[in-house]
């Protein structure tokens, strides 16, 4: 293990017993320090960096909590070894877990005013002397100005900080015994303690955990929910960053795509038995919001989730992954074989054929229990459907008060492996508004019988090479705004666009989500820094030009609206369109309440053509035209009727301009991503 001594920034490494260090938890930016920054350059060249100014506060706060040693992944890990790369993927829980002290830097959150720095209540019982050099941690925090400050208290960005959007943040908050929150001048927020229900409710990880508890007290469904909502740059990473969290250890295959987190569940199933995993979707499905990824409309559901998302909870008042009970031993009133409590004797297997478990089934019935056919009431309504128990129960919402119920997941033989109707190889439902069944009388189990089943994961492999093949695409990279020709060195100086942003994104990911968050405004300094764009968000750039030069252009205000691999122009200035939406911004203000009204419609018109609105088309984006048969060459369709490309084109003409937009594919060589989108516009007096 390498550390960085905080006062001449030097690395030290260590083999065997390491000393008291403290760790930085962070968001990666662009010209991050590297390892070989540290031996290469000149301490004036490291000072240039970016990324330079984080290494120091972090290294100037150890210091004055007397440590001589900190561990930042940017440049004590040597990422150009493979197996120095893997080695410290596979031990980073653990260094955060022995580390005295964690100190996460939020460099997207604002310094807060003099009166949230003051003490709410008596903190006598709250120790206000810095540790020693290496001693333990004590039972009670330090004191610090904010340590007991109410959530109306925090500075405003804190919740909505990127740091809580990151997957490999999710085992930096957890790990860690004393986690510090710094904003962007360092001052101290708190800690993970003192700020515990508001962590909570951002994350949805219980307060026990946040309290100290082993996180392997939760199930599985449940901890893959806490990083259902994080995205990762590399997309093997949202499995890598997450191995920690269920103690399991696996190879790094950088190019393996999603299928790192095929390996991940079952690198868990050799160490656990817990049926939650087979319950992803099940939150939406209770939601009534139902959608999984396949190749095809129609896919049957597979017994494995493809990422981390699946096991999102749509929404958290409605029903948690907290609410689903595994059932290891529970007495329904019946002495039958096939009892829950019996059924543990083989454990899940991923074998050739599938996932080999063994099961409680019985073929699919009425739920009215008036069966179809048959005079001894026996027949099934639909002979090829089985009702699965996974050996869970759950409540239909998230009140105590509710009864808990079986969950059954909807299955059915796949007789293409056979011609034979007995084959024990199943699919899941292809209907997504059948892919669970709750009983809602739990002594109905006893009319199930163990069986030991495959499910079948031949079109997981199908799915994962063509989820793979979309990583080419524009929908998993960052994006990054063309500078306009003025802030260029050497560039013309007219005209000279006012830019602005606000952005906003759904709280859930899939279909259907109107939930939306307040849209969040970028400062100047942020405006062109690379940025992340998940599915089902949008990011509106307003272009306006000063007083004295819009006089000859009355429509020359206009916005780029930036999706997940779309993009379009709209009139700000526009009578029709402000008739409809108001004023959106004006003089680099923004109108919050009009700003998400549009933000919302622009990205239900997208991904919901014909809901909401009376067109697909993003409203007065006028005369949209292609460029070379490239790009969106007809109105907005849905992203599964339309995959986003490499380069997207598109261009408008109002009132005396022609804006022109592209979305074109480039290589980033000094931030920690593969490659990046370029948003590359001009605007020219017609």
């Amino acid at each position: 293990m390498r550390l960085l001594r905080t006062d001449t920034l030097e690395l030290v490494e260590f083999v065997g017993r390491v000393p008291p260090y403290v760790i930085l938890s962070h968001t990666w930016g662009p010209d991050e320090v590297t390892f070989q920054d540290l031996s290469q350059l000149s301490k004036t060249a490291l000072r240039k960096k970016a990324g330079y100014a984080k290494i120091a506060g972090c290294c100037a706060r150890a210091i004055q909590d007397q440590y001589e040693y900190v561990w930042v992944d940017t440049c004590c890990i040597d990422k150009t070894s493979s197996a120095e790369l893997s080695e410290a993927i596979n031990s980073m829980y653990r260094w955060y877990a022995e580390s005295d002290i964690c100190y996460a830097y939020m460099a997207d959150v604002a310094a807060a005013d003099e009166t949230s720095h003051q003490l709410l209540s008596d903190t006598s019982s709250v120790s206000s002397s810095r540790r020693d050099v290496g001693s333990p941690p004590k039972a009670a925090f330090r004191t610090i100005p904010s340590i007991l400050r109410e959530y109306d208290k925090l500075p405003r960005t804190f919740e909505h900080s990127r740091w809580f959007t990151r997957g490999w943040t999710l085992q930096e908050l957890i790990a860690p015994p004393l986690v510090e929150f710094y904003d962007h001048d360092w001052q101290e927020i708190g800690t993970k303690y003192s700020l515990r229900n508001i962590i909570a409710k951002v994350t949805g990880i219980p307060i026990w955990v946040l309290e100290g508890a082993d996180p392997s007290t939760c199930h599985v469904a449940e901890r893959m929910s806490w990083a259902a909502n994080r995205q990762t740059t590399r997309v093997e990473d949202a499995a890598y960053c997450l191995l920690g969290i269920f103690k399991v250890h696996m190879p790094l295959i950088y190019g393996e795509g999603h299928r790192a987190f095929y390996r991940l569940q079952k690198e868990i199933m050799k160490t656990t038995e817990d049926y939650t995993m087979l319950a992803w979707g099940l939150s939406k499905y209770l939601s009534n919001k139902h959608h999984w990824k396949g190749v095809n409309n129609g896919d049957p559901r597979r017994p494995l989730a493809d990422g981390p998302i699946d096991f999102e909870e749509h929404n958290r008042n409605l029903w948690t992954y907290a609410r689903l009970i595994p059932d290891s031993n529970i007495d329904y009133g019946t002495s039958n074989a096939s009892s829950p409590a019996l059924m543990d004797d083989t454990p899940p297997l991923i074998t050739s054929r599938g996932l080999r478990v063994t099961l409680l089934l019985r073929p699919a019935r009425k739920a009215s229990q008036q069966l179809q056919g048959g005079r001894n009431g026996t027949t099934p309504v639909n002979s090829g459907e089985f009702h699965a128990y996974i050996n869970c129960k759950t409540s239909r919402t998230s009140s105590v008060k509710d009864p808990l119920l079986p969950v059954c997941l909807v299955i059915r033989p796949e007789l293409k492996r056979s011609c034979s109707s007995s084959s024990n190889v199943y699919t899941g439902s292809d209907d997504p508004d059948s892919a669970f069944v709750l009983l809602d009388n739990p002594a109905e189990l006893a009319q199930f019988s163990r069986q030991t089943i495959y499910l079948s994961t031949a079109s997981l492999d199908d799915a994962l090479g063509n989820l793979n093949h979309r990583m080419s695409s524009l929908s998993k990279n960052l994006y990054i705004l063309d500078k306009p020709p003025a802030l260029r060195p050497g560039g013309s100086t007219h005209p000279a666009w006012k830019i602005t942003s606000c952005h906003s994104h759904a709280v859930g990911s899939g279909p259907g989500h109107g939930h939306y968050e307040v849209p969040r405004k970028f400062t100047a300094a942020g405006l062109f820094q690379p940025f992340e764009l998940p599915p089902y968000s949008v990011r509106l750039f307003a272009f306006e030009l000063p007083t004295s030069q819009a006089s000859d252009l009355s429509d020359s205000a206009f916005g780029i609206v930036i999706g997940n691999g779309w993009c379009d122009v709209i009139s700000l200035n526009d009578a029709e369109f402000q008739a409809k939406w108001g004023t959106l911004v004006r003089n680099g203000k923004w109108n919050e309440v009009n700003a998400l009204k549009y933000i919302q419609f622009a990205c239900s018109a997208y991904h919901h053509p014909g809901q909401g609105a009376s067109t697909t088309t993003i409203p007065h984006a006028r005369h949209s035209i292609g460029s070379n048969g490239e790009g969106l060459e007809e109105p907005h369709h849905g992203i599964s009727s339309k995959r986003p490309k490499d380069r997207v084109v598109k261009k408008v003409g109002f009132g005396g301009l022609e804006v022109a937009v592209k979305l074109k594919k480039v290589r980033r060589v000094d931030i920690n991503s593969e490659s990046a989108i370029r948003i590359q516009w001009s605007a020219i007096v017609i």
